[in-house]
């Protein structure tokens, strides 16, 4: 049974307890469509087009973009990283946009503003824009996780950091704000600075 697609549609969700709806689909001239093709990538590979660990200047601990800028349209970016045992991570620090950070393997002591909190495999993290943080491998295994920021565009905040004048600057400013050392899991050995 085929339809005209342009005609306007109703979507009857009231069995659902929700009022009744009108959603009109636009005409071809209207829709912008950001197309991204498929692809697949093994772990810890990283999306072509990324920067890689060794770009990103002051990123001691392991990482792997998944999905960058130009694959989503800008609205978001996916980051795969990994700690060492005890390994701290990036030094307290806010912007001016979201992440949430899903622990996929290991403990990762988290410091949200003035508290802690020890997340292990399958917790998440939510870091609404302007709120300090930092993270920490927090005990003698390896951990690993995923972060999701929006709007797209970390990897140019990592690419930026790199010595290349050439890096693209992102449509959306970037702000980072540096506020101290990294959070630090109890019992962590020290580290050489």
């Amino acid at each position: 049974m085929s339809r005209d697609l342009r005609r306007p549609r109703t979507i009857d969700t009231s069995d659902a307890g929700t009022q009744a709806f009108d959603q009109r689909i636009p005409d071809a001239d209207e829709v912008i469509v950001h197309i991204s093709k498929p692809f697949v990538l093994k772990p810890s590979e990283a999306r072509p087009g990324a920067p890689s660990p060794e770009d990103a200047a002051g990123t001691a601990f392991k990482t792997a973009f998944k999905l960058i800028a130009s694959d989503t349209d800008a609205r978001f970016s996916l980051l795969e990283w990994h700690l060492d045992p005890w390994q701290t991570g990036p030094g307290l620090h806010q912007h001016n946009f979201d992440e949430a950070f899903y622990v996929l393997e290991g403990h990762v002591v988290f410091q949200v503003g003035e508290e802690r909190h020890v997340l292990g495999p399958r917790q998440l993290a939510w870091m609404p824009r302007n709120t300090p943080h930092s993270f920490s491998n927090a005990g003698g295994e390896p951990a690993a996780g995923l972060t999701v920021s929006t709007p797209g565009g970390l990897e140019n905040v990592f690419a930026a950091a790199s010595s290349d004048p050439d890096v693209p600057r992102p449509a959306f400013r970037f702000e980072v704000e540096r506020l101290g050392p990294p959070v630090r899991a109890e019992g962590a050995p020290e580290q050489p600075e």
